[in-house]
């Protein structure tokens, strides 16, 4: 078992020792870790990047120009000589229209800083790139010194083979018998150089808390810490991790920590906030954490599972990381607003969990501290940028495209009934065969009812409109029925007798009638005589409640256009005319419908 744990677990703690003075004025000073930052904050925003602002020619966050002489004579760094820096003497200068950064700027530099800048220069004033740009490497470990100190020689030791591995730690004096593996070794190196000293060995009772909650997120049970008290085994704490590691709680503690950077949820967000399914992502992470998957291969999957080659369905359900974001489906959006910034979310997301670099800034220009061009974020951009996907999506359920994520369970279910279906398809061939033989008995008795033709279909509702006076209405199919006018009630004369005028603000409640399920067919349809091109309604039955599911007749600029909606937006039809509407003149529109539940089902008709 990797002894990392032991390390982790046992230096929670720390108390002081002597005077606490740091005691490393001799110590490299790293520009990533030391000097960059002090840039950043304090120089950048008149000395870097950004064109618009920079003052003096000057720029920090590129090592040869900073080191070039400037148009004044002086030059910023000059490496290893501080009294011809004139960065060096600018930040200690009393006078204040020499001193940097200038009062006026907010910033100031704290007497460390200043130290951290001028050891800088002496040592060379050495950049160094971006940190995130420099491939991480196995640092050398500290060795101790025959009474614990001295960790500031870094060896390896020959290992088997000519390699080299770490020290093991020669138990004795001092501290030497403190480390338990290499990672102690740099824990106790910190600690000497801050002049503290490592805290006791945590109790059993403590440390098996400790241990669980970290490693699992839970803490234990009273019988797992009864059991562990009572392991009196040299390996009682090794083999206490390995239980940890091996329980499927431990992928869920890792995960928790990955779901916040990948921005997991099980809701959209914005206003509906509406239920989503990315449970089996979420699930598919447990399980690499669980199985001990490569990074490499975390990544991989996540960012491009479904470009692999032949991908599995799991490498495809782990690509669900890209679609973590908000969505939006609130009506009246403007929907590719809102699909760029579900791509601007992802190029965010990806590059600040791993580039470890704030790529939003770029969006809009030049990025002002980290090495980024608003070209070069776009460019990054377009690899995300190339998803089928709707901006005003996610009303219900999850958003287009989907895939059919079957769990383990349903797989061994599914095969099943696939042999039960092949079984029933059988049984049905046999029944089909045996219908057929008897079609010709009532073949010719349809074709008879056919040739001799029938009456025209009788409307199931028919509203005349004319009746001249009052807001009361009456259908003439069944007088019981009756509409009534809520607005103004404004009579003219029609196409064939009366017509009701509606301004706008007009509407006729005809009540609960025509309740049509979208595998149903039928046709309604009016006379009209519009005005001009300004949106209006013809008929509507429509439920908000239930998703907006009914259908329409609608005027919209100009043209008539349809909807039949069982859920909206995700699952509707939406038909518009390619010619317009008359205006100034008695108009009869139709739509009619076959119960296809397809847009090629939904005919409009114009005078037609």
């Amino acid at each position: 078992m990797n002894r990392l744990l032991v390390a982790l677990s046992g230096v929670l703690l720390f108390v002081a020792s002597g005077t606490g003075s740091l005691a490393d004025d001799e110590a490299r000073v790293e520009f990533n870790r030391d000097i960059r930052p002090i840039l950043s904050d304090n120089c950048f925003a008149c000395h870097g990047p950004d064109e618009k602002t920079r003052q003096a020619g000057l720029r920090f966050d590129v090592a040869e120009l900073a080191k070039t002489k400037l148009a004044s004579g002086g030059t910023a760094l000059v490496p290893g000589k501080l009294g011809e820096s004139e960065l060096a003497r600018r930040i200690v200068a009393i006078d204040p229209n020499q001193h940097m950064p200038p009062a006026d700027s907010g910033k100031r530099l704290t007497a460390r800083q200043i130290e951290l800048l001028k050891r800088w220069i002496e040592q060379g004033a050495e950049y160094q790139p971006h940190w995130s740009f420099v491939t991480p490497k196995r640092p050398v470990v500290p060795t101790l010194g025959a009474t614990g100190e001295g960790l500031r020689s870094p060896v390896l030791v020959e290992g088997t083979g000519g390699s080299k591995q770490p020290p093991v730690a020669p138990r004795g004096a001092g501290l030497l018998h403190w480390p338990l593996n290499p990672i102690d070794n740099f824990v106790l190196d910190r600690l000497e150089r801050e002049g503290l000293s490592p805290s006791p060995p945590a109790e059993k009772e403590r440390l098996v808390r400790r241990v669980t909650l970290d490693l699992t997120g839970v803490p234990p049970t009273l019988g797992e810490v009864d059991e562990f008290l009572a392991d009196a085994a040299p390996d009682a704490y090794d083999r206490l991790v390995d239980r940890l590691l091996a329980s499927p709680r431990y992928g869920e503690r890792m995960t928790l920590d990955w779901l916040d950077a990948a921005r997991f949820a099980d809701t959209h967000g914005f206003n509906n906030d509406t239920t989503r399914y990315m449970w089996r992502w979420r699930d598919w992470t447990i399980n690499a954490f669980n199985s001990g998957m490569p990074f490499d291969q975390f990544v991989t999957e996540q960012l491009a599972g479904d470009l692999l080659p032949t991908p599995t369905l799991d490498q495809r359900i782990a690509t669900g990381f890209n679609r973590n974001h908000v969505i939006n489906s609130e009506g009246g959006i403007i929907p590719e607003e809102y699909r760029v910034e579900y791509v601007a979310d992802r190029v965010h997301t990806t590059a600040t969990i791993l580039l470890g670099l704030s790529m939003g800034c770029a969006r809009c220009h030049d990025h002002k501290f980290d090495p980024l061009t608003q070209r070069e974020y776009y460019q990054f951009f377009a690899f995300f940028n190339q998803l089928n996907e709707q901006g005003e999506a996610g009303r219900v359920g999850n958003a287009e495209p989907t895939i059919k994520a079957p769990t383990p369970e349903q797989i061994v279910r599914r095969a099943a009934l696939s042999q039960q279906l092949a079984s029933l398809d059988d049984t049905l061939k046999q029944r089909i065969t045996r219908a057929t033989e008897t079609m010709s008995e009532w073949e010719p008795k349809l074709r008879a009812a056919a040739s001799s033709g029938g009456a025209a279909p009788v409307p199931l509702l028919h509203w005349t409109l004319n009746e001249t006076t009052g807001s009361e209405l009456t259908e003439q199919r069944d007088p019981t029925r009756k509409g009534q006018v809520v607005g103004k009630a404004e009579w003219t004369t029609g196409k064939l007798d009366g017509a009701l005028k509606f301004d706008g603000s007009t509407h006729v409640e005809a009540g609960d009638l025509a309740n049509f399920d979208r595998t149903d067919k039928f046709s309604y349809g009016a006379w009209v005589n519009v005005a001009d091109k300004e949106a209006a309604t013809v008929l509507s039955r429509m439920d908000d409640a239930t998703a907006f599911r009914g259908y329409d007749l609608l005027l919209v600029g100009g043209k008539l256009t349809a909807h039949l909606v069982y859920r909206w937006p995700d699952e509707a039809l939406h038909v518009v005319s390619k010619t317009e509407v008359p205006i100034g003149k008695w108009t009869h529109v139709f739509a009619t419908y076959d119960g296809s539940s397809k847009a090629e089902g939904f005919k409009l008709y114009i005078d037609g």
